[in-house]
């Protein structure tokens, strides 16, 4: 991509991001703000094992497109699904990965995380799950679960909260954690949807990073509106 080609696709995007405000998708604050949040989750990303070379790449109810857009466009490598159950978004998505040229491996579902998690063509076809805004931990853990390979990720944003010195058993290093990401992302009942926690990174933005260790079970996602509902953790 030439200097003249990012510079457009930059206005495009920036175009884009504020056309979802004008439509109510995305909060407030300046939007380079919003960009630096979904610049972690490139980031972040990136860092994890195990990463394909095309890695295949769910953005969770992608809402205004974040982080998804920013994922897409600074990872040229990848192909992202951007998922959302809502109509008015997900036709705003559409047209957005067309004014951002993104169209060739961006791709939009309109349709409830509990339906796409059960259908087998995305069913743990993907090697990373995005998400920015979706839910509690519990619906977020319970509906991306099911569509990421064994060994996959998940990256979830984060409040950031304040740190306390001893790291929790399951951390594979030795970072410090919080006592409320400790209670929000708990090990054993993330387990029973194959997920282990990895870690809580915090600097401008908070973030938690999760492993597909195995593939979730069958029994997940639940019914439409029931991981809300009843939450398992």
């Amino acid at each position: 991509m030439s200097v003249a080609d990012s510079d457009g696709a930059t206005r495009s995007l920036d175009e884009a991001l504020l056309a979802a405000r004008e439509a109510g998708f995305l909060g407030p604050g300046p939007i380079a703000r919003h960009l630096r949040h979904a610049q972690g989750f490139v980031d972040l990303a990136k860092r994890q094992p195990h990463v394909t070379e095309r890695p295949r790449i769910l953005d969770l109810g992608s809402g205004g497109g974040l982080p998804g857009l920013v994922v897409a466009q600074q990872w040229p490598q990848a192909t992202l699904v951007l998922l959302d159950a809502n109509r008015r978004r997900a036709s705003f998505l559409e047209r957005s990965i067309v004014s951002c040229g993104l169209q060739s491996r961006v791709s939009v579902v309109q349709q409830r995380a509990e339906v796409s998690g059960r259908d087998l063509a995305f069913r743990a076809t993907f090697d990373g799950v995005v998400a920015r805004s979706f839910g509690v931990p519990a619906v977020v853990a319970e509906c991306a679960a099911p569509f990421l390979r064994q060994g996959g990720w998940l990256i979830v944003s984060e409040p950031p909260a304040e740190k306390i010195e001893a790291p929790l058993p399951h951390r594979t290093d030795a970072e410090e954690v919080t006592e409320d990401e400790a209670a929000r992302w708990p090990s054993g009942p993330l387990a029973q949807f194959g997920l282990t926690p990895v870690a809580f990174v915090h600097d401008e933005f908070g973030y938690e990073v999760l492993s597909q260790s195995e593939l979730c079970p069958d029994a997940f996602p639940r019914r439409d509106g029931v991981p809300s509902r009843k939450p398992r953790f």
